[in-house]
């Protein structure tokens, strides 16, 4: 768009576009704020009256968040307690190279995919506990970046030795296939940590771990895991973590 298009030919021309190839409901609300998102950063001469007319029907968005609802509250609670963040913890040491690759993971909160082969950046100086690394999900200028984000403070790691320990265990696993890695690491995991974890729970064990024992100022389960998880600015990702319950015992 190199002109400005009528804001009326614009806006047939979302929805034509937000509701093509039947999309599930979800689907529809999420083009509609990513359509926005792109006119409000590229296009700064529309204004917010027009802006605000960039989005689905309000009853197919009360219809999804009510789904969302559903969904979150018909999740099985997943509890988790000191002793098995400890058994993680002492996966560091393992001569296996899944389960190190299981420890790098749960304290970094990083994805699968991420600690399998994504570019770690050099390491701050100020604080021995925060990564720099290029994560996933992301798009335009932001996909090339390195973001930063912290250990969990009581892990027994610094930012060099996590990174050694990453670069070494890597390398260990050279030739296997990405697919195949998280196949290993779920069996790993399933079998010798517990039988409902799989690799993805280990970034929701991170956020909920260090919610309950760094959450310095009281922030919310939403807004604080979105934060540490880099996840975006109007993000509500984090409802989806939720359902994870860190125990004192």
């Amino acid at each position: 768009m190199d002109e400005k298009p009528k804001e009326e030919e614009l806006l047939k021309f979302i929805n034509e576009l937000a509701y093509s190839n039947e999309p599930a409901d979800r689907t529809i609300t999420t083009r509609f704020s990513k359509f926005k998102k792109h006119i409000r950063e590229t296009h700064p001469e529309y204004n917010d009256d027009f802006l605000k007319k960039v989005a689905p029907p309000r009853e197919l968005t009360l219809k999804v968040i009510e789904t969302n609802k559903e969904k979150r509250n018909g999740k099985k609670l997943v509890e988790f307690d000191q002793n098995m963040v400890d058994k993680l913890y002492s996966w560091k040491d393992d001569e296996s190279p899944l389960k190190r690759m299981a420890f790098l993971q749960f304290v970094s909160g990083r994805r699968v995919s991420e600690t399998f082969d994504n570019e770690i950046g050099t390491n701050p100086r100020k604080n021995d506990k925060m990564i720099k690394m290029k994560l996933d999900k992301k798009s335009g200028d932001d996909k090339d970046k390195f973001f930063t984000f912290e250990l969990i403070k009581d892990a027994p790691i610094t930012n060099k030795e996590w990174r050694k320990m990453m670069v070494d265990t890597r390398k260990a696993l050279v030739g296997v296939d990405k697919g195949v890695y998280s196949q290993r690491l779920n069996k790993i995991l399933k079998r010798d940590l517990r039988d409902d974890i799989s690799s993805h729970d280990l970034r929701s064990m991170y956020g909920v771990y260090r919610f309950n024992k760094e959450n310095d100022e009281k922030q919310n389960l939403t807004g604080y895991i979105a934060k540490i998880l880099n996840h975006g600015d109007t993000s509500d990702s984090g409802i989806a973590y939720s359902n994870f319950s860190f125990v004192e015992k």
